[in-house]
């Protein structure tokens, strides 16, 4: 019974054959992330989708088939994958987010939207039967006739392809693999959950099973309400009443946003466009009289009437529009009838926000409208008749930005989808990086748990975290990484005169390096740099020390020394003011030498809150330290490498520094590397139109944390946002202990992203002081335990 009500006769080539004789494909869509787009972008989807809908030929049949899942579970095996071969002490790590991840999709807390469209023709013209004749399920027709029809149907399929690539859907046509185990998910929802589904058998074969067949492996209870498949309860719900007024585009997405997985099934049949513009000039006929009355009486309904159907006569005539009949319909479940009116009554709400639709629960036809509204059957139930424009706003085409195809990074954006970010794919222009976000926003924690997830990756990059609050101090010990406390006593030096391996001069690059440096410590305090001429007459006292140097890599006292002896006064003074940088002076000891500087480890945090006294020295070394991480990347190509700065706006102080900075988010990428500057304020990047101009063109992941106490409008007219991105970042929230948003631009793609760290990840980079205090106070009871048993033992609840 079941399998007959399945009207799929055989797959030919990927290409369904119907029992009609028709024929069908499949596409699954990418969908438009329209969550922080601008009107026009979505008018423009919107108006490419009516064109799509216009340019079909009559009887033919479309079907949309949107499914909200908790299917995750391919993407994170892929992240899985990725951490597969991670060192062992990064093992603990991994499995902790592998079972929350894991729990979420148990709990059903995860939301996966998915998107097909499938296109069916006409039926073909079968012979006719004799009058008391009983009609044959496939009665078959010629093969030159089936040849000739399935040739008409891959011209309107490459077209229908363009067309939904035009609309920037992303089609990509579904396999007869792909399709049938997207209807076996439909007809045996529960047991493809826990088995899968079966092989897809050829129906073609000698006692084969036929496709209807092979999807009727689970019994379908029918009573009043509800459709019992295995253990769930089915109901449908379908559009009764169409939107009072006028729809406008996208105006399906509030049905979308349920907080409970569904299927959609949205099917649309275009009509036979001479057939209805008869019927519309019969009904203008009709409403003219009434419109004129007796007597010269004015009927002013009548006469509105009248002009709503010429206005439609006159835009299917001209070919603006067509007539098309369309249906909707929701599917839900539920494990009690409890559940599934309260599912029920979201829906009808969901419905009632379309400018008041109307949804209906269907009982006596809910078999029906089932297995109608199938996915790829595209037949539908409760057809209604509407311009293509307005089934355009209908049609559920839209769905968030999923990120980049390598989920080395496995977040969840606000809807609760799996979202992938890999800095480093190849795909990407450049790895540069922007990090905004004011006073507890989570800037140290957001960084750290990316870190903490780029760790697990093959071949594992070199990170360099230029810190300022020992932020990532727990996390460098557990992952035997490096930690530098850079102070005065660190007995750290760093030569900015280091020439290149294998070099015997200094490059541009260098000598604009070495400016920057000396710029801060020559410059006058309320000056921004140094004179031109001054500038100039320096830069040919460092050449001048390099020549002096033959060829090895000179130091600070060198120049001093050939300032000393300059003709010029000026030059002399600058002498002077070197003594305190150089010698056995405190920053001499930092400055003046050879560097000591080795970065063994993959994974490097450099603190500098200890030179917070001393800011044009901090200021120095935040630039020398940029040099000595790009030319270790350039030693080692083979590694990728990921500068992270705190504080970064110091590295544009000085025109000599901006220089530098600027030119090196210009050249990392060429060295596999690539640089984040963190910001509390976005003003100090991108106040500078110079600076906003060199930056951004060079930066494509930007992450916007929480805003507080900000101009607003200055705000949307730095960035260029329009009204709903600006909206979006006000919208960011953090739930302490739960999940803090951030909002994340890569190239011309964005999202609201959920940071929602598992218990063991939390401790190892919280930053809370009270929970730092927790952590020491384990340590000193527990001396014995290592660091990453006792975050263990706190994550799980366990307490001393």
């Amino acid at each position: 019974m079941i399998a007959k009500k399945i009207p799929f006769f055989c797959f030919d080539d990927h290409t369904m054959v119907f029992d009609d004789g028709s024929f069908g494909v499949g596409f699954k869509l990418g969908g438009v992330d329209i969550s922080s787009a601008a009107p026009e972008l979505i008018n423009s989807v919107s108006q490419k989708v009516e064109s799509l809908l216009v340019g079909l030929p009559e009887e033919v049949r479309l079907q949309v088939f949107y499914r909200l899942t908790n299917s995750a579970s391919q993407v994170l095996k892929e992240h899985s994958n990725i951490s597969f071969e991670a060192s062992a002490n990064y093992k603990p790590i991994r499995d902790a987010r592998l079972k929350f991840v894991e729990a979420k999709m148990t709990d059903e807390n995860l939301f996966v939207p998915e998107i097909f469209i499938f296109l069916r023709s006409a039926p073909l013209n079968l012979k006719k039967r004799r009058f008391f004749e009983k009609e044959q399920v496939f009665q078959g027709f010629p093969e030159k006739e089936f040849l000739a029809a399935k040739e008409r149907f891959y011209i309107l399929v490459t077209q229908f392809e363009a067309a939904l690539r035009s609309a920037q859907v992303v089609p990509a046509r579904l396999l007869s693999d792909e399709w049938f185990k997207l209807a076996f998910s439909y007809f045996n929802f529960e047991r493809s959950e826990n088995l899968g589904a079966p092989k897809l058998r050829n129906s073609l074969e000698a006692m084969a099973p036929t496709i209807s067949d092979q999807l009727a492996l689970t019994d379908i209870s029918v009573s009043e309400k509800w459709l019992e498949i295995g253990n769930l309860k089915f109901r449908a719900i379908s559009q009764s009443l169409l939107p009072e007024g006028t729809t406008y585009a996208s105006m399906i997405e509030g049905l979308l946003q349920v907080p409970f997985h569904f299927w959609l099934s949205q099917n649309i049949q275009t009509l036979k466009q001479q057939k209805e513009i008869e019927g519309l000039e019969l009904k203008r006929r009709i409403a003219n009289s009434m419109a004129n009355g007796s007597n010269n009486v004015t009927d002013i309904e009548s006469e509105s009437k009248l002009s709503s159907i010429e206005d439609l006569l006159r835009d299917v005539m001209t070919g603006s529009e067509r007539l098309i009949s369309s249906d909707l319909n929701i599917i839900i479940w539920g494990k009690t009838s409890e559940e599934l009116e309260q599912k029920s009554e979201e829906i009808l709400r969901a419905f009632r926000s379309m400018n008041q639709a109307e949804g209906l629960v269907e009982t006596f036809a809910l078999e029906d409208v089932f297995f109608k509204a199938a996915p790829g059957v595209c037949e539908g139930f409760r057809h209604r008749k509407m311009k293509t424009s307005n089934c355009a706003h209908f049609m559920p085409l839209y769905a968030s930005w999923r990120g980049n195809s390598r989920p080395v990074v496995l977040l969840t954006n606000r809807e609760g989808a799996p979202f992938s970010i890999d800095v480093f794919s190849k795909t990407l222009p450049n790895w540069n990086g922007l990090i905004f976000g004011g006073s507890g926003a989570g800037k140290s924690f957001t960084i750290a748990q990316l870190m903490l997830q780029f760790c697990g990756q093959s071949p594992r990059p070199k990170i360099v975290w230029i810190d300022n609050g020992a932020s990532s101090e727990k996390l460098i010990e557990v992952m035997d990484g490096e930690f530098i406390d850079l102070n005065l006593e660190s007995g750290i030096r760093l030569n900015m005169f280091d020439l290149e391996q294998g070099a015997t001069k200094p490059t541009s690059s260098k000598i604009k390096l070495i400016l920057g440096c000396l710029e801060l410590i020559l410059k006058d305090e309320d000056k921004p740099g140094l004179p031109k001429r001054e500038k100039a007459l320096l830069e040919e006292a460092i050449f001048a020390t390099y020549e002096k140097a033959n060829g090895l890599s000179p130091t600070l006292s060198d120049l001093k020394d050939i300032l000393r002896a300059h003709s010029v006064e000026g030059l002399r003074k600058f002498a002077d003011i070197l003594f305190s940088w150089t010698g056995e002076t405190a920053y001499g000891r930092m400055l003046d030498g050879q560097t000591t500087v080795k970065l063994s480890k993959d994974l490097v945090t450099i603190e500098i809150k200890g030179l917070d006294n001393h800011r044009e020295l901090k200021d120095i070394f935040l630039l020398l330290f940029t040099s000595y991480i790009k030319e270790e990347a350039a030693r080692d190509l083979a590694t990728p490498y990921l500068l992270i700065i705190d504080e970064a706006h110091r590295l544009f102080l000085t025109p000599s520094g901006k220089d530098f900075a600027i030119e090196s988010y210009r050249v990392f990428r060429k060295y596999n590397a690539g640089i984040w500057c963190i910001s509390q304020n976005y003003r100090d990047f991108l106040k500078d139109r110079e600076l906003a101009d060199a930056l951004m063109p060079n930066t494509t992941s930007v992450f916007i944390l929480r805003q507080r106490k900000i101009d607003w409008d200055d705000f949307k007219t730095t960035f260029d946002f329009n009204d709903a991105q600006v909206d979006a970042v006000k919208s960011l929230e953090i739930v302490k202990g739960k999940y803090s948003e951030f909002f994340f631009m890569q190239d011309e793609n964005q999202a609201v992203l959920r940071l929602e760290p598992e218990p063991l990840s939390y401790w190892i980079c919280t930053t809370d002081g009270a929970e730092k205090s927790k952590i020491e106070s384990m340590r000193e009871k527990s001396p014995e335990l290592a660091l990453i048993d006792i975050l263990t033992k706190l994550s799980k609840g366990e307490n001393y």
